[in-house]
């Protein structure tokens, strides 16, 4: 039973068939898109509670079509003098921009009117007292990890439980919804020795409660990682073997989707042009999307325009198998749209490549750099020219040394996903993206003179 909410599906169904109803009297052909939300958080810091939240919002986004214009407005309320002057928001500003065919809605028969749709909302506890229970059982671990080792103080520990209704309807007679959740606990952990402090932290988000990692693993591995950043030590620029830990591994993932979005590709912003067919990584690579993964962070049975994507390949052996694709990319790209009009559903890269966990990584690293953290850097989209400071360790013979700061990695996305020699069996998903910890064989390491 939810908790956090205060519309009802129907409510929100009833909205934004209601917008598009008032844009067809006006001539035009629309779509609306009403989404409404609750979230709780507390944080629970030495004991007592540093803050507890109750916040929530909702909001009806139409786009009209008229006369090949396309014109967007929204508003936060949903009575009808509201919606009435938001279709006459949109119309005004469909009145003034340039025409363009290629903007207009998707063909009705492309519309999922039915179909599966994966269950995204879990009727877990989210009550004031159990988030209160959980970060301060959360915070009672880390204070008890933090005790035994005077290196260490715990920060923040929180929990924090969104519940979210999104309704969708069409000119077309489209009119769909769905109930979300999302359950989020994090612990914060400073380390501290005479070459000077440093936090980090440790996160698990869930659209089940049951499904979180427990206390005692978040504040074990926020220790962990703040303790092993201590000492850290430049080292010498050089050229080596790279291992991103499955946190910054996932970013190197979307990197390449990104690259493979149909914006990226008609704009001829992508490091990766005309890419279908085409072997753009290392061959025991591949990356696979499902929208309908039950309970997924980023499952859905339709997109904001109202098509369903499709469990597919989109790197297979290294090649590209797939593009993402709303209507409008798709058709500047003479393709139809694979319905990821808000870009990928869950990712999973896997490779054929032999592997292991996380000490076998190590092992395969041999000697060379960890990257636990990025610290900032850019990738040119259109060059794939990748550079970022870095945070990490240094690992001689598959045994970590000492940690490393005041290093930056300079590199070329081509040269990176072709060099990647294996990914970890120690996967972890990071919102969208599955993955485990990815090896480079060779980049560019810049540190001391």
């Amino acid at each position: 039973m939810t908790m956090l909410l205060t519309q009802t599906e129907a409510d929100l169904r009833d909205a934004a068939q209601r917008a598009v109803e008032l844009a067809g009297k006006r001539g035009a052909r629309a779509r609306a898109s009403v989404h409404h939300e609750g979230i709780a958080k507390i944080a629970v810091r030495g004991g007592a509670v540093e803050t507890a939240e109750r916040s929530g919002g909702q909001g009806l986004g139409l786009t009209v079509f008229h006369e090949g214009r396309r014109g967007s407005a929204s508003t936060a309320a949903f009575d009808r003098a509201s919606v009435e002057r938001l279709v006459e928001e949109a119309m005004l500003i469909a009145d003034h921009v340039q025409p363009d065919p290629d903007a207009d809605m998707p063909p009705a028969d492309a519309l999922a009117f039915s179909g599966p749709v994966p269950v995204v909302y879990a009727d877990s506890p989210r009550r004031p007292e159990t988030l209160l229970e959980a970060a301060t059982t959360l915070d009672r671990v880390a204070n008890g990890i933090a005790a035994a080792d005077g290196r260490l103080r715990a920060g923040e520990s929180v929990a924090v439980a969104t519940e979210g209704l999104w309704a969708l309807a069409t000119s077309d007679g489209f009119c769909r919804s769905v109930m979300r959740s999302n359950d989020t606990r994090w612990t914060v952990m400073l380390a501290q020795d005479e070459g000077g402090s440093i936090s980090d932290f440790a996160q698990s988000q869930e659209r089940r409660i049951e499904d979180l990692l427990s206390a005692e693993q978040l504040a074990t591995l926020a220790a962990e990682r703040a303790r092993g950043s201590l000492g850290a030590k430049a080292v010498d620029s050089r050229r080596c073997p790279v291992l991103f830990e499955p946190r910054t591994a996932a970013t190197l993932v979307g990197e390449l989707a990104g690259a493979l979005t149909g914006a990226a590709q008609y704009r001829r912003m992508s490091f990766l042009p005309d890419p279908i067919g085409r072997r753009v990584a290392a061959a025991h690579l591949s990356l696979h999307e499902d929208p309908f993964e039950p309970l997924g962070l980023a499952s859905g049975g339709f997109d904001s325009e109202g098509i369903a994507g499709s469990s597919r390949a989109i790197l297979q052996g290294g090649v590209v198998e797939g593009l993402f694709l709303s209507s409008f990319s798709g058709r500047k790209l003479g393709l139809a749209s694979t319905g990821n009009a808000e870009g990928y559903y869950n990712l999973r890269l896997t490779s054929t490549a032999g592997s292991g966990d996380w000490d076998a990584m190590l092992r395969m690293l041999g000697t060379g750099l960890v990257v636990t953290q990025f610290q900032g850097g850019k990738t040119d989209p259109a060059s794939g020219n990748w550079t970022q400071a870095v945070r990490g360790l240094w690992v001689e013979d598959g045994q970590v040394v000492h940690a490393v700061n005041d290093v930056t990695l300079a590199s070329n996305m081509d040269a990176m996903l072709n060099g990647i020699c294996a990914v970890g069996q120690d996967v972890e998903r990071l919102s969208a993206i599955r993955t485990g910890s990815i090896l480079i064989d060779d980049m560019q390491v810049g540190g001391r003179a």
